[in-house]
């Protein structure tokens, strides 16, 4: 749900609105009620669970959304000669892991993953593109080395 949104929808009757519960995470906007559905932006630093309040005919249901941070996977590299090795370097968190994107040119293999760092060694006959996918709390990020 990282810098996303959900769509909150309220039934039986569809006359209620929608609002955060107090002591929500920082980083959730409800917006306003139309026929029982609002919906309810996350900022990119959104993290942890989100509790929203249905409230119709004097009566109220609440329901969860929980976010989770989408791991940073750092800036492309571009200029990387073959035979050499490249740093990834994820982020926020750095308990990813990281692994290459299925359909990269031949060349390139990706050592273990530590602390969110992993070394790409690239063969002497490498060219083109790389990606390279970095993935904590099941979210991912990629990246490109060239």
């Amino acid at each position: 749900m990282w810098g996303k949104s959900a769509t909150l929808t309220g039934t039986l009757p569809t006359t209620g609105t929608w609002t955060a519960q107090a002591g929500n995470p920082a980083g959730a906007t409800v917006g306003a009620t139309a026929a029982g559905i609002a919906t309810v932006n996350f900022t990119n630093a959104s993290n942890g669970v989100y509790s929203f309040i249905y409230t119709a005919n004097g009566c109220t249901d609440t329901m969860t959304i929980t976010v989770t941070n989408k791991p940073i996977a750092g800036a492309d590299q571009i200029g990387q000669c073959g035979g050499q090795n490249a740093t990834l370097t994820g982020t926020f968190p750095t308990t990813g892991t990281w692994t290459a994107q299925s359909g990269n040119p031949a060349g390139a293999t990706v050592g273990a993953t530590a602390a969110g760092i992993a070394t790409v060694n690239f063969a002497n006959t490498s060219t083109g593109v790389y990606s390279f996918i970095y993935t904590a709390n099941g979210c991912t990020d990629t990246m490109s080395v060239t």
